[in-house]
């Protein structure tokens, strides 16, 4: 027999723009029946949300479950702190990325999109959710970062993990897989999507939080055309790592399908993810909790202060421009833990320090 709760004095934002009040929205098995102005049946539990507002699910576009407290000093970025992924055993991970997924679910979210995850967590968990071993939103799964051999993710301390971790010339430790080449690369990718991963991250420049320096370039071109070659042509995605604005047109026009971050976009940036499709996934709690929008006075010169800026003005314009902009961020990290409210608070700075509309968010 179905059961049937009924929510009466709705009032109903369809995530499109559009809202209506006074409605009563019918729910049986916990699915939504129907929406509508209409009375309650009689054999509905009836809930009066007296004019409280129904939306559809929220999308996390950015997404690290297993994070927890990620920062510096035990994270320092090059070659001091510890590999992503190896801070604690994979079954405690496995149960943080668990616990994180439940909490998004519990703050409505039902859609998350990862943004790299490490031993294959992603995967797992997508399964454990899809098999009813516990509630948690539809999760597309990512992979490792796939990067070089003495990129900023490469930790060195190569007495202790190096030629055991090797595998016919790929390196896998915790949330890193290291190659070098555009054939070692797509053995890279094509083992990621052999693992479960339906997006593949990569790192071609440093900054949004970490040093972004001239010049510097996580992988070659013919390394990253080889990523987005073989990503696409096994039906995965390719997102990437990216601050400064000719590394970002580089991505697009080599097909990157999703840009994080990108700190430094100007209106070319805009122009060429409108031109090629690319969904841009800004990140911007992260960038307040790192810069004078969240601490005080900007720091001459600091890159995170001046990313801000840019991002204060490039980012309205990317939204009128038609991109399409998702909201996700390093929840996980140092103060964003993953918990109630956290995702809302990402929010709040797209509408309150970005300007954009609340129904665009």
């Amino acid at each position: 027999m179905a059961v049937t709760t009924a929510f009466i004095n709705a009032h109903i934002f369809d995530g499109k723009g559009s809202s209506q009040a006074g409605q009563t929205l019918l729910v049986e098995n916990g699915r939504i029946a129907g929406i509508g102005s209409g009375d309650a049946p009689s054999h509905a539990e009836v809930i009066d949300l007296d004019g409280r507002t129904v939306m559809p699910g929220m999308t996390v576009g950015h997404w690290h479950g297993e994070f927890v407290d990620i920062g510096p000093p035990l994270f320092s970025a090059g070659r001091g702190g510890v590999f992503l992924g190896t801070e604690e055993p994979p079954a405690v991970l496995a149960l943080c990325a668990a616990s994180s997924l439940q909490t998004a679910l519990m703050s409505g979210v039902t859609r998350i999109v990862s943004g790299s995850c490490s031993n294959d967590l992603d995967w797992q968990m997508k399964v454990a959710i899809q098999r009813g071993l516990f509630e948690g939103p539809h999760l597309t799964p990512c992979s490792r970062h796939v990067v070089t051999t003495g990129d900023y993710e490469d930790r060195g301390h190569w007495w202790k993990n190096d030629d055991d971790k090797k595998y016919d010339g790929v390196r896998r430790i915790g949330g890193n897989v290291f190659a070098d080449g555009p054939e070692q690369i797509s053995k890279a990718v094509r083992q990621e999507i052999l693992r479960g991963a339906e997006v593949i991250k990569v790192l071609p420049t440093g900054g949004h939080g970490f040093a972004l320096l001239p010049g510097y370039r996580g992988l070659s071109i013919p390394e990253l055309e080889a990523v987005v070659r073989t990503a696409h042509e096994r039906g995965a995605r390719v997102r990437a790592h990216v601050a400064s604005a000719s590394a970002i047109l580089e991505c697009l026009e080599i097909g990157v399908d999703i840009i994080d971050h990108a700190d430094e976009m100007d209106d070319a940036c805009i122009e060429s993810m409108v031109k090629h499709g690319a969904t841009l996934v800004p990140s911007m709690l992260f960038s307040k909790l790192l810069s004078y929008g969240g601490v005080g006075e900007p720091k001459p010169g600091g890159q995170m202060d001046e990313a801000w800026d840019n991002m204060k003005v490039m980012l309205a314009r990317a939204n009128a421009a038609g991109v399409n902009i998702v909201p996700g961020d390093d929840f996980g990290a140092q103060g964003m833990a993953h918990a109630l409210g956290v995702y809302a608070r990402e929010l709040l700075v797209y509408t309150d320090d970005m300007g954009i509309p609340p129904a665009d968010t």
